[in-house]
């Protein structure tokens, strides 16, 4: 702890350390990634270990343990994102289905590895009980597999790709195992997004291929998209707008996205964050009802 003299003469402790203070008053001294494990996976696995490791000093990795149910896993995502704000988002497997899903509403690049875009298959072939492969924090390694599970996945199979913009096609970046044995799914990253690495290995990366090919990827994808001060959209109408917030109805607790025009007597709006980000289709044609602009 520090101490400095305020204007009366008395010393006060300022939070226990330099360095919080001049994180306060600068900013952030180092980047954040959140990383989002594969399915049977959590936030201890070797995985996550390596990424922390690769980044010791460089960034700070926050690793959660991701709820069985995709649903709720993507609430806790938007919740520690609203309070992190991280630079990039990292997933595997399962947890790149989610990252995909966020990085264009969240305004966050995204490196996913081996992303498996299609969890009913994948799980379909798992019904039943099974075990965490690292440890969780409550404790509980128990998983199931049912139909509930495979019906709430096909849901958002079936709505994964609605976000996507040609903003993020430069930003959400693949990285893809030349001996995966389960995820072959390169072909359908690039029906939506540009950039595509490959790297001599499985499905789940050793530690020894985290740090050789996704931490040095992800430092890469940081600085080609460093974190924005503000995100400005244009609407497929021509109208210009910044995003304020995210805000949430007191009624039904669903997400809402207040922005403001940038023309004009410069009012405030406020939509369901779905519609704000999602498509529309006119005249036959399909296309974001908002595209992110710099």
């Amino acid at each position: 702890a520090f101490f400095i003299l305020n204007i009366r003469g008395d010393f006060v402790t300022l939070w226990g350390s330099l360095g919080f203070l001049l994180k306060h008053k600068f900013g952030r001294m180092m980047e954040r990634i959140v990383f989002l494990h594969g399915f049977f996976a959590s936030g201890s696995c070797a995985m996550a270990v390596a990424l922390r490791e690769a980044f010791d000093g460089k960034a700070v990795v926050l690793t959660p343990d991701l709820p069985r149910h995709p649903k709720e896993a993507l609430k806790l995502v938007r919740k520690i994102i609203d309070k992190e704000q991280p630079d990039l988002l990292i997933g595997n497997s399962c947890g790149a289905f989610l990252a995909q899903m966020l990085a264009p509403v969240v305004g966050v690049p995204a490196l996913l590895g081996n992303p498996y875009f299609k969890m009913t298959e994948f799980l379909k072939e798992r019904v039943g009980e099974h075990q965490y492969k690292a440890p969780r924090t409550d404790g509980n390694q128990r998983l199931v597999i049912d139909e509930a599970l495979i019906n709430e996945f096909a849901e958002l199979e079936a709505v994964q790709f609605d976000c996507c913009s040609t903003y993020y096609r430069e930003r959400v970046w693949g990285l893809f195992g030349d001996n995966d044995p389960i995820a072959h799914f390169s072909p359908l990253f690039s029906e939506h997004y540009s950039h595509i690495f490959h790297f001599p290995g499985g499905h789940t990366p050793t530690p020894a291929e985290v740090k050789t090919w996704y931490a040095p990827l992800a430092e890469k994808l940081m600085k080609a998209y460093p974190k924005k001060e503000e995100r400005l959209f244009q609407h497929f109408k021509g109208g210009k707008y910044r995003f304020v917030r995210s805000a949430f109805d007191s009624e039904t607790l669903e997400r809402m996205v207040v922005y403001q025009a940038l023309y004009g007597d410069e009012a405030y709006w406020v939509r369901p964050e779905k519609m704000f980000f999602g498509k529309v289709t006119r005249d036959g044609k399909t296309f974001n009802r908002f595209t992110e602009i710099d």
